[in-house]
Parts: C-alpha cells; sequence; structure tokens
C-alpha cells in the first residue's frame, strides 16, 4: 500500500510511502506481525521482504514524486537493503529511520547513513516527539525530514501544548534547514493549524489513505 505525502499549501503530493499490510490471519494488528517477528528474530527479514514487495512496484508511481520506506536502526545496517533499493534512482529514495529499538552504535548508524547519503539517498526521523529515541536520532544522525508524530498532530487545532511543541520543531527544522512532514492529518482544522504553524507538508487519512499503487 501506498499513502501520499502532500504539500500542504499547494496540494501537490510530492512523495509516496511505502506500507505493507497483512492478511487477516492469524490475526494481528501490522505492528503485531513485527513484534511477532522480532521475538523470533526475524524482524530484519521481515523488513527487507516488505521492501522487496513495495520497491517491485515502486516503478508505477508517478516518476516526480519519492518513495519512502521505514527502516529500523538494525536493518539499515544490512547489505541486502542497499541492493534493492538499488533498483530505485537514488534523488528519490528517502529512508524513514523508526524509533521503536535501541541503537547500541550511533557512530556506525551514523557513518551507515553518510555512505548512502553519497548515493543520493535522503534520510527520515519518523514519529519525532513521540520518545526520547526518535528526538535522539535526529541529534545524532541530522536528518533530510523529520516526521512529526500523530500524537502531536491529533487535535493540534484544541491542544495549546500541542501547537508549542510543533512550534519548537518547526523552528529547528527551519535552522538546521530539514523538512518537516505532518503525520496523522485527520480534518481540516489539524491540517490548518499544522500550515499555519509553517509545517510545509502533511500525511493522514484526510487527505489521503493508504491505497495499492
Amino acid at each position: 500500500m501506498f499513502q501520499p505525502i502532500f504539500e500542504l499549501g499547494s496540494g501537490r503530493i510530492v512523495g509516496y510511502e511505502g506500507l505493507s499490510r497483512f492478511p487477516e490471519q492469524p490475526a494481528a494488528p501490522d505492528g503485531g506481525w513485527f513484534a511477532a517477528a522480532d521475538a523470533l528474530g526475524l524482524c530484519e527479514e521481515l523488513e527487507l521482504a516488505c521492501i522487496e514487495t513495495i520497491v517491485a512496484v515502486a516503478h508505477r508511481l508517478p516518476a516526480d514524486a519519492y518513495l519512502s520506506v521505514n527502516v529500523s536502526p538494525s536493518t539499515l545496517l544490512r547489505d541486502e537493503l542497499e541492493g534493492l533499493l538499488a533498483r530505485v534512482p537514488g534523488e528519490r529514495v528517502v529512508v524513514e529511520i523508526t524509533e521503536h529499538s535501541q541503537v547500541a552504535d550511533y557512530a556506525t548508524l551514523a557513518e551507515r547513513v553518510q555512505a548512502l547519503r553519497e548515493r543520493g539517498w535522503r534520510f527520515a526521523i519518523d514519529d519525532a516527539g513521540a520518545g526520547y529515541a526518535s528526538l535522539r536520532h535526529v541529534l545524532r544522525l541530522s536528518p533530510d525530514v523529520i516526521k512529526l508524530d500523530i500524537s502531536i498532530t491529533r487535535d493540534i487545532d484544541q491542544r495549546l501544548q500541542h501547537r508549542q511543541l510543533a512550534a519548537a520543531i518547526v523552528s529547528f527544522a527551519g535552522e538546521t534547514g530539514t523538512a518537516l512532514v505532518a503525520e496523522g492529518i485527520e480534518t481540516a482544522a489539524e491540517r490548518d493549524t499544522l500550515a499555519a504553524l509553517g509545517v510545509r507538508y502533511g500525511q493522514g487519512f484526510l487527505l489521503s489513505r493508504p491505497a495499492p499503487v
């Protein structure tokens, strides 16, 4: 499945996030599949299989939009990832680094990120603001894109603290030259508030649900 990422001001689609949806049997939310794979020591293999499936149909996406894929820090270090994403022009690749696993060696991860940047890849930090790990990723890995977590986006038009936190991240992104994408936009009021705060890009059910290519 692919969910478009929009420029909020113009409504133009700038990218697509590749997502994986699993069969209903055995019943489990998407996160449950990855948790189960992690318990078996197979999470990296599952991530790589998902990316292979996404990349296989990525050529059918509009050529002027980037492709964003989710990768855990440990999978980012796997040589197989580079081979899979080499099927997509480097300047169209955005790798979203998830925050759900601890990083034991940031120096090695940062070296890997820099090496892959030289191929044209860009990097995003997913779920920024949801926890300490995502903020540490931002500080240690100097991403090209920060994705504002849905927990901040939700009801931001009604919650002062959410707006204050988003404004702080907007300021940080502006000073560091980092693009900012708000996740989980579900109402027009949320979209308009985010745009007024200076968030340039967004995705969510209001704009478009994930769909087959």
